[in-house]
């Protein structure tokens, strides 16, 4: 009896220890299998990003390959070609993925395409007075963003240099040159965070659902399905003043060029003409639009040693001009890049009233002709036909009609998972082939 005892005994041991055995294997094989699969959801979700990013990657370089070959085709190229070109580019369809190319511009309306640099004031051009107008601005912060960017460390009256920063607990110097980017403005004295981006705060240009969902995430914002971009609506650090010429040749350096080779460059100008040119490039705090205001003859007077009656110098034409300005420089190809100037037939409404000085009634005037030509403005002369030659030179110093840098804020989306991935571009053309500034990826 007690061995019959003992065998039942022994059978309902090894009867618990195999169910035993067998819920921990069981734990174990679901451990291992929601593992797997978690691995597998991740892997998933990481070749979900990678076909993401690189179908916004794509929109960038399709955008690139458009600039380039639309460069190439040098003055035949307007204004509008160009960039109903880059628009025709603005969505496209991988394998699997597909982007969008889209920004806001300074009225808060979203639209398909690039962002054009150019259509907002570059900050390393802006004065005291046109700072003033920004919303919000005070004469110390005023003060504090010119220090930043003069090459001196003398103070302005109400301004901050080196002094002031290297103070700071966690020091740092002031730019002394110009800002390369617009979220370099806010480490400015007394620039906020919220007055450069408003509620754009990754800066991608584009409404974004955490920006448009009142205080349920950062940033605070209204809700209003509009995007509020800040100081961003209307300033940019990344537009440049270089870009290749019609005829597809470098710039013709006006410093270190010869009577006969502007003479072979500009078609009708004699070498009596080219020297007063050369003569007058080299003086301090000049500028070609000059040449429009200010007659050849007159210019002519001071020449020394000009071997003729400056009145025997005959006036360039309009096309002449027009020529120069195209196809000479008096800013060092070779030098740093110079702070690209408003394109006026992209700039908005709303950026120019932040220009200080503007002639009243001028940015209808600007709007309504560059509307009624099928072309745009194709040179700055152009703008003759609103303003007097003195304006116009005056005003040239910030306006152009052509955009050499542009901003590619492109949304990579898997079409399986719907993740999504951005990537923002500043890309430009000061040469061929086209450069990449920088590149974000979000």
């Amino acid at each position: 009896m007690r061995h019959g005892r003992n065998d039942r005994r022994v059978r309902g041991f090894a009867t618990v220890f195999v169910v035993v055995a067998i819920a921990i294997a069981t734990l174990v094989l679901l451990s291992l299998q929601s593992t797997a699969l978690r691995q597998a959801s991740a892997g998933r979700e990481a070749l979900a990003r990678v076909r993401a990013e690189w179908a916004a990657r794509a929109g960038v370089e399709a955008t690139i390959a458009v600039l380039e070959f639309q460069t190439q085709q040098g003055g035949s190229v307007t204004a509008w070609d160009l960039f109903a070109a880059m628009d025709e580019v603005s969505a496209g369809t991988l394998d699997g993925a597909e982007y969008d190319i889209r920004h806001t511009d300074d009225r808060g309306n979203e639209r398909p395409g690039v962002m054009d640099a150019h259509s907002r004031l570059n900050v390393n051009r802006m004065q005291f007075d046109d700072l003033m107008l920004l919303p919000g601005m005070t004469e110390d912060v005023a003060d504090a963003i010119l220090d930043w960017i003069d090459p001196d460390d003398v103070p302005r009256e109400f301004g901050a240099e080196a002094g002031y920063y290297l103070a700071l607990p966690s020091p740092y110097e002031p730019r002394n040159g110009p800002m390369r980017t617009l979220a370099e403005l806010e480490l400015v004295r007394g620039v906020r965070p919220e007055q450069v981006r408003g509620e754009d705060w990754n800066m991608n240009s584009r409404l974004d659902p955490n920006e448009d969902d009142g205080d349920l995430s950062w940033p605070p914002d209204s809700a209003n399905g509009i995007l509020d971009q800040g100081w961003g609506a209307y300033l940019t650090a990344a537009s440049i003043d270089q870009s290749p010429t019609p005829t597809g040749q470098g710039r013709l350096y006006l410093l270190d060029a010869s009577e006969a080779q502007l003479v072979n460059r500009i078609t009708g100008i004699n070498p009596l003409q080219a020297r007063v040119i050369l003569d007058y490039a080299s003086r301090e705090n000049v500028q070609l639009e000059d040449l429009i205001a200010r007659p050849l003859p007159n210019l002519a007077s001071s020449v020394p040693n000009l071997g003729a009656p400056a009145q025997s110098v005959p006036a360039l034409t309009e096309e002449q001009i027009r020529k120069i300005l195209e196809e000479c420089t008096l800013h060092d190809p070779n030098g740093p890049p110079v702070p690209g100037r408003l394109n006026i037939n992209t700039v908005g409404m709303e950026t120019l009233q932040y220009i200080a000085g503007l002639p009243v009634g001028f940015a209808d005037q600007l709007v309504f002709a560059r509307n009624t030509r099928p072309e745009g403005f194709t040179s700055v002369l152009d703008l003759l036909d609103i303003m007097g030659p003195g304006q116009v030179a005056q005003y040239s110093r910030l306006f152009a009609v052509e955009s050499n840098t542009f901003v590619v804020s492109a949304r990579g989306r898997d079409v399986s998972t719907g993740i999504e991935v951005d990537v923002v571009a500043v890309i430009a053309r000061p040469r061929l082939p086209v450069v990449i500034y920088d590149c974000t990826v979000r």
